[in-house]
């Protein structure tokens, strides 16, 4: 999965996608789907709302693409880990990567989502799901009539329970819970607070949050900029290493030329006494020639030293920086001192017995997502199939609305006919 989120990020470009991609039509996407972030709630967590009852998808769609609103949808994600997120743990003095969404369902039934709306749904879910898992804290769905509860029930069936043991299904009596969890103050009038944003122009669209505080965006900064200072540093390190490395093997190259100068004065010396002593200068030319053998071995080695350095300073790409956004690195650094140290026995090598039980371990642990996958994959068939029999349904109740039309439109013509039939006779008599 891991390696599957990080071919999705790069293939969709969510890393760059907030200074690449440039959404003009959200004005007119905000009126046919409401929705936005809405202050926090007690424990300093983001509060997202939808009216999902307020959605015309037909509309929607004719102001923008399918495709343009699940960009718009990754980088709104992107833009709560980079400013939303942060500015949360800042204001609420703890780190915060979970948010709290209300979805108001008011008149949605098992007719009232069309099919480009469950398919637009099903997207998000996905990309939700896939490569943004666990940064929903708890979901309150609010005015949950009958016909909702009804697709809610058959719904509910496919989803982990994890993910429904967060969800609470409140009818029209829901002030009260959500009071519990957000202050009167961070929630919307209509949904029971006392928030108006009169003047940004209602809550829905106000943004409300920390994020919004100029002084704690700039702490976000700084901390960003930090970060790539830090990286930089680090950067320069690993270069004054290799700059080190490609000094030392200088030397030791330069070292053996000064020692080859050296022999082969000496061996200069030597024949010109060899002028006079035949049989030392064979000696010499011998020992010269050991030594040349000798210097192309050095040689031959310290090249060998330098590809192993070189081969060594390249080494693997920073994975994380080459994959994760910057959101992503910081929650990982905000997070880091609350994860407890490594225990001393994983510290420590471990003898043969220590591996064989830890590989076990790794073997059931991979059999056992194995095994999940393949009923996160079960689910979603069965989801597809339900899914499939709504839109069986909804034809069938269309062509049973047709006939029934059409029928009514025959009975009134029969009966026009039979009025006429009795003013004839009336007459005739």
């Amino acid at each position: 999965m891991w390696s599957d989120m990080i071919h999705w990020r790069k293939e969709f470009g969510a890393d760059t996608i907030m200074e690449d991609f440039e959404f003009k039509e959200i004005d007119e996407v905000l009126k046919y789907y409401p929705q936005g972030h809405h202050g926090v709630d007690k424990d300093g967590r983001p509060v997202y709302i939808e009216k999902l009852g307020q959605v015309d998808s037909n509309k929607l769609l004719q102001v923008t693409t399918m495709d343009r609103y699940v960009k718009y949808h990754v980088r709104e994600f992107e833009r709560t880990f980079v400013h939303k997120f942060p500015a949360c743990s800042i204001a609420a003095k703890k780190h915060i990567d979970q948010s709290t969404t209300i979805l108001d369902v008011q008149g949605v039934g098992l007719t009232s989502l069309n099919k480009s709306a469950r398919e637009l749904i099903q997207r998000l879910q996905k990309v939700d799901g896939d490569n943004y898992p666990e940064t929903l804290n708890r979901m309150f769905i609010i005015n949950a009539g009958s016909g909702f509860r009804l697709l809610w029930n058959t719904v509910k069936s496919f989803l982990d329970p994890k993910t429904t043991a967060k969800i609470n299904v409140l009818g029209n009596q829901y002030q009260g819970k959500l009071l519990e969890i957000i202050e009167a103050s961070e929630l919307p009038e209509f949904l029971g607070g006392t928030c108006t944003c009169a003047d940004k122009g209602g809550c829905m669209l106000s943004d409300k949050g920390p994020w919004n505080d100029l002084e704690i965006m700039k702490m976000v900064q700084n901390y960003g900029e930090d970060r790539e200072v830090d990286a930089k540093s680090s950067s320069t390190t690993i270069s004054g290493n290799m700059d080190s490395s490609n000094k030392e093997l200088g030397k030791k190259e330069s070292g053996k030329k000064e020692s080859g100068k050296t022999e082969s004065g000496k061996n200069e010396s030597g024949k010109n006494e060899s002028g006079k002593h035949e049989s030392d200068k064979k000696e010499s030319d011998k020992k010269e020639s050991d030594k040349k053998e000798s210097d192309k071995k050095e040689e031959k080695k310290v090249a060998e030293e330098e590809k192993i350095i070189s081969e060594d300073m390249k080494g693997p790409p920073n994975r994380s920086d080459s994959v994760c956004s910057e959101a992503f690195l910081e929650a990982n650094d905000m997070h880091m001192d609350h994860l407890s140290p490594v225990p001393e026995e994983l510290s420590t090598p471990m003898g043969s017995e220590k591996e064989e039980k830890l590989r076990a371990a790794l073997t059931a642990l991979e059999q056992q997502l194995s095994t999940t996958k393949q009923a996160e994959v079960e689910k979603e068939q069965k989801l597809k199939a339900a899914l499939d029999r709504v839109n069986a349904l909804e034809q069938e109740l269309t062509e049973t609305k047709k006939a029934l039309d059409e029928a009514r439109v025959k009975q009134e013509e029969l009966l026009a006919s039979v009025g006429k039939e009795k003013k004839f006779s009336l007459f005739c008599w």
